[in-house]
């Protein structure tokens, strides 16, 4: 049976490279002020959907009389 794991710790690879970076690699993040805008046309923040019934509605009431 192996004995209990050990990390040695290696001190160079916790120190930044060239690139200014240190430790273990880790995915980018989005920057947060930025957002896509294929987010406001598919979650629209508010409601399209009244002035457009509201514009029908007169245009249709319009031609009736």
């Amino acid at each position: 049976m192996p004995g209990p794991m050990t990390t040695d710790q290696h001190p160079q690879q916790n120190e930044p490279n060239e690139f200014g970076f240190a430790g273990a690699a880790t995915g980018p993040e989005p920057d947060p002020r930025r957002q896509d805008p294929t987010e406001d046309v598919a979650v629209p923040a508010d409601d399209f959907t009244a002035p457009l019934t509201r514009a029908l509605d007169d245009a249709t009431h319009r031609d009736e009389s």
